[in-house]
């Protein structure tokens, strides 16, 4: 059920990135540059980050340093939130690879339909994934250069939104297959 929710979600998240870059034009980039140095909602997305790797990384730890994790969590939250630079587009850069790998296995585990098509997806987000998490000013550069180019704004949208009508569309079809 999980699986089939986060789906939803983000198909309607990234429906709305679609939209979002869609709506991004020479006049208003100035205010929408600034997004990729968003503190605050960096933060929030790195501590959603953060968190979903605990399980992850208790395997590779031994058990008497499992106590610390959610210590370890909140001072990296902490330390991520004061020295780091492009906040968001690395917190966001992390989440999309933890979906790719989360989306993949869960649809190869659930046996979801149009599993090859859906891999393509998955490969092409954790790649921007890993590009905005590794430079992430890309971010920053993707959105000026989306608000002066409508072929690249035009293609960018369309990956989102047919990602996210995709995504709602196997979620939905995920839903009916569990009863």
């Amino acid at each position: 059920m999980t699986y089939t929710l986060s789906l939803i979600l983000f198909g309607l998240l990234a429906a709305f990135a679609g939209v979002w870059i869609m709506k991004t034009t020479p006049f208003n980039v100035h205010t929408r540059e600034k997004l990729p140095r968003n503190v605050l909602f960096g933060s929030i997305l790195a501590l959603a980050g953060l968190v979903w790797c605990i399980p992850h990384s208790k395997p590779i730890l031994p058990e008497s340093l499992h106590a610390y994790l959610i210590p370890a969590v909140a001072v990296c939250a902490v330390l991520a939130y004061n020295f780091l630079d492009y906040l968001f587009a690395r917190a966001i850069g992390g989440l999309m690879i933890l979906l790719a790998h989360y989306f993949l296995h869960e649809s190869f585990t659930l046996h979801t339909p149009a599993a090859p098509v859906f891999a393509a997806f998955c490969l092409i987000m954790g790649i921007i994934g890993i590009f905005f998490a590794g430079k992430p000013h890309l971010l920053r550069d993707f959105i000026r250069k989306s608000a002066n180019n409508g072929k690249i704004r035009l293609a960018s949208a369309s990956f989102c939104c047919i990602y996210g009508i995709f995504c709602i569309i196997l979620g939905i079809l995920h839903l009916n297959m569990g009863k």
